[in-house]
């Protein structure tokens, strides 16, 4: 799309794959999904997104440069959208594709969002740096972080929970299944999207990990003023297939 160099890689994880669409392990991809369609209505891009299939990188790419103004000061971003087609135990062979074809070596350039079963329903978890332990019990961002050696990436990690105490649904189970409108967890999640985008958003403008790490994760509150959500998916396009 251009030749300037890429400010940041977006990545987003899940299963390809009509069945995972709607799943709590696909949390990822409806992010990137949801956040394509708010910078194209931001930037009065075409809609809705398009995505690149590109095989050679094992992933779905959108290549986009994201205008903004923070007080008198107007900038840009190059941010690319990556959406891994190696299924989730393999996200760290798409995303290392990514960085050597985009030429960036530093793993603080990557941003990988996905589903937390560690985290309530409805918060945010952002996360850099740590042990291989702090990524467990996400095979994805085990994967990423053995493949690029590092746990140096940036993860914002959205809350879907556990099954309830003394339920029979294992954890596998949980993150397979479909979010439900029990419970109002499809309207929590559409909420989460919406304050994920603001705090990634944020993060790369600022830079500001630590500042975008108060603001965003701090409360454990229900919000109030929930939207009833009927669908979690957001419209899009692939070329290349």
């Amino acid at each position: 799309m251009t030749s300037r160099p890429v400010d940041y890689l977006l990545v987003g994880l899940g299963n390809p794959g009509d069945e995972y669409t709607t799943t709590r392990h696909n949390a990822g991809f409806l992010f990137i999904d949801y956040i394509a369609n708010v910078m194209a209505m931001d930037q009065k891009w075409p809609t809705p997104p398009v995505y690149q299939r590109r095989m050679n990188l094992s992933a779905d790419i959108q290549d986009v440069v994201f205008s903004y103004t923070k007080g008198a000061v107007s900038n840009s971003l190059r941010i690319v959208l990556v959406k891994p087609l190696t299924y989730m135990n393999e996200s760290g062979v798409a995303v290392k594709k990514a960085m050597d074809f985009y030429q960036l070596t530093d793993p603080k350039k990557v941003i990988v969002v996905s589903d937390d079963i560690n985290t309530l329903p409805g918060s945010l978890a952002i996360q850099d740096g740590g042990d291989l332990k702090s990524l467990a019990g996400q095979k994805g961002q085990e994967s990423i972080g053995a493949v690029l050696g590092t746990t140096n990436f940036i993860r914002f990690r959205l809350g879907v929970g556990k099954p309830l105490s003394g339920s029979t649904t294992t954890i596998p189970q949980w993150v397979l299944g479909p979010f439900s409108q029990d419970n109002k967890e499809m309207d929590l999640f559409a909420w989460l999207m919406s304050h994920t985008t603001q705090a990634l958003l944020e993060f790369v403008q600022t830079n500001d990990l630590k500042l975008c790490r108060k603001k965003f994760t701090k409360s454990k509150k229900i919000p109030s003023g929930l939207v009833p959500t009927e669908s979690l998916v957001s419209p899009y396009r692939i070329e290349g297939m």
